[in-house]
């Protein structure tokens, strides 16, 4: 049985809650011959007739204590069918527990004949292995005195081969050793010829090259002479070309700085003749405006500021109308109107 709730505890578990349901019904008394109609309080309808009430309390207590009757006899035979069901339960355990407890038995019987076949069989493996291992090292020292046998067979061979070689060894190195002899001495020979030729190749190479060393020498300090001499020409024509192009620089910077003035005077004189006083300005005013250009003269809108006032807001404002009215200015063209793109005037009355 234990084997059973060790294998399906579930199963166990039901059929003894099962069971123990019973046993409570069998022990309350449940009357199972109770109709549904019955249970569910639903009216009957049945044909009556009018009898006597003393008759009719007579019947009805009789089939009381006939329903009860009935009713206990039900769950006696209940109870004992319980107890039945529970003995047969308990009966289907104990035999399954003796069934389980049989197998067991018989499986470690079987388990144990199986494990003594098994060392049987080992036994038998092993003393066959054993069997096989003493053949196979007879077999191996068998091999082994025969190889040794062939080994001295073959080292006895082989000590006569060597020996032959040796002999015919003997007499090459002595043939060789005559004809290294002759070689040698005609390499000496050879030798002594290639030596004598190099010293003579060397003496010329070494006069070839001294002649090389004296004329390159000879060339380096005539081209040494001739660099020298051109370096210090270069070195005065850079000199003179400094000194034209600073003279050229000072001529034109002269010059520009009078065209400069030239053109600066035309353009007060313009602004003057363009400028029309007014009665309460006074002869000592003065301010500086700076005017933006493009090329041609033209003055650039809302082009004039006032970037130092006299002081005399009237005065500033007809300076500026004087510039506008004055507009084109008369200015150079090519690279020398860069200076007037931004022009700045000091106005005097």
């Amino acid at each position: 049985m234990w084997q059973i709730l060790r294998r399906n505890p579930r199963a166990f578990g039901a059929a003894l809650l099962l069971h123990l349901i019973l046993a409570v019904f069998a022990l309350v008394g449940v009357d199972w011959l109770v109709s549904f109609d019955d249970v569910r309080g639903e009216p009957r309808v049945v044909q009556a007739t009018i009898v006597n009430a003393e008759a009719v309390a007579a019947q009805v207590v009789a089939r009381r204590q006939a329903e009860a009757k009935h009713r206990a006899e039900e769950r006696a035979r209940q109870r004992a069918e319980a107890e039945r069901k529970t003995k047969e339960a308990a009966q289907r355990q104990a035999e399954a527990k003796r069934r389980t407890e049989e197998k067991a038995r018989q499986q470690a019987a079987a388990e144990r004949k199986a494990k003594e076949a098994a060392q049987r069989q080992a036994e038998a493996k092993r003393r066959a292995e054993e069997e096989t291992r003493q053949r196979a090292e007879a077999e191996r020292k068998a091999k082994e005195a025969a190889q040794r046998q062939a080994e001295a067979k073959r080292r006895a061979e082989e000590e006569a081969r060597q020996r032959d070689e040796a002999e015919r060894k003997a007499k090459e190195a002595t043939q060789r050793q005559v004809e290294a002899k002759r070689k040698a001495e005609e390499k000496a020979r050879q030798q002594a010829e290639a030596e004598r030729k190099a010293r003579e190749i060397a003496q010329r190479w070494a006069e070839t090259k001294r002649r090389t060393e004296e004329e390159a020498r000879r060339r380096a300090e005539a081209e040494r002479k001739a660099a020298e001499a051109a370096q210090r020409r270069t070195e005065e024509e850079a000199r003179r070309a400094r000194e034209a192009e600073l003279l050229a620089a000072l001529d034109a910077e002269q010059a520009a700085d009078d065209e400069l003035s030239i053109y600066t005077n035309k353009i007060r004189a313009r602004i003057r003749r363009n400028w029309v006083r007014q009665p309460d300005m006074g002869r000592d005013l003065s301010c500086l405006v700076e005017v933006r250009l493009i090329p041609g003269g033209e003055v650039v809108p809302d082009g004039v500021r006032v970037i130092r006032s006299s002081g005399n807001p009237a005065f500033d404002r007809s300076v500026v109308t004087a510039v506008y009215k004055a507009s084109p200015l008369p200015v150079p063209s090519g690279q020398l109107f860069g200076q007037f793109r931004n022009l700045r005037l000091d106005f005097k009355p």
